[in-house]
């Protein structure tokens, strides 16, 4: 387990970017179904993007399993090609949300 600070805990902040290709140009409907999926993990912050989704876990294994179950969601949905990216900032130092680093950008 991870250790506690007294406010916040340490986090994994992660984006997924998950799309078929090939399946013409409106992507909504396999885009909401990877969301619906990303959703079902418990313990998850979700932020949708215009591009991606932004997940903030305390475990790696949770940012994982979206990924899967997002995968798998666009998979059965019908896609013959699918695009998938994963992006993982594991900080280790210090205790971080999302907001932190939108934060820490505009100041």
């Amino acid at each position: 387990m991870r250790k506690v600070d007294e406010e916040k805990r340490l986090t994994i902040i992660a984006e997924i970017s998950i799309f078929p290709v090939s399946e013409g140009t409106s992507l909504s409907p396999y885009v909401k179904k990877a969301f619906e999926a990303i959703k079902s993990v418990e313990g998850l912050r979700i932020q949708l993007t215009p591009m991606g989704t932004i997940l903030e876990a305390v475990d790696l294994e949770q940012i994982l399993e979206a990924f899967k179950r997002a995968h798998r969601a666009v998979r059965e949905s019908g896609a013959k090609r699918i695009v998938a990216y994963l992006k993982v900032d594991d900080r280790l130092d210090k205790p971080r949300s999302m907001e932190d680093k939108v934060k820490a950008v505009l100041s």
